[in-house]
């Protein structure tokens, strides 16, 4: 009789308990819904941000040149000069070992990464064993 009524005890107060309830996050990330807050950002210096720029690869140079970059570790795309990577930033010119960025007037160059040439004709494997 007393190990029935321990029974429904404990399992009268699981049963009745109350259902915890999600609790909300205090810092919701972005900006709400509808609201811009581009003055915001810009009143704040946020429209200067430096951009991080590699330099992939070349396809032309020159004054209709287009070269591969990657954007703040974004996917490679190809521009053109005279496209807008950013606001207030552009590619001004496509030279043979880089690139030059205009970011609010002021220019500055990148250069392509220089890689380690694979060996050119026969390579020995070592000596025989």
């Amino acid at each position: 009789m007393l190990a029935m009524a321990a029974g429904i005890g404990v399992w009268g107060s699981l049963l009745l308990a109350p259902q915890p309830m999600a609790t909300r996050p205090f810092l919701a990330s972005g900006a709400a819904p509808g609201q811009d807050i581009s003055p915001l950002i810009n009143w704040f210096g946020g429209g200067n941000a430096r951009l991080r720029i590699d330099v992939l690869g070349l396809l032309s140079s020159g004054q209709r040149g287009t070269a591969l970059l990657s954007i703040n570790g974004g996917p490679p795309k190809a521009y053109s000069v005279g496209h807008t990577l950013a606001q207030g930033v552009t590619l001004s010119a496509v030279l043979p070992h880089g690139v030059s960025i205009d970011q609010d007037g002021i220019i500055e160059d990148i250069t392509v990464p220089r890689r380690a040439s694979p060996p050119q004709g026969f390579v020995p494997a070592g000596p025989p064993r």
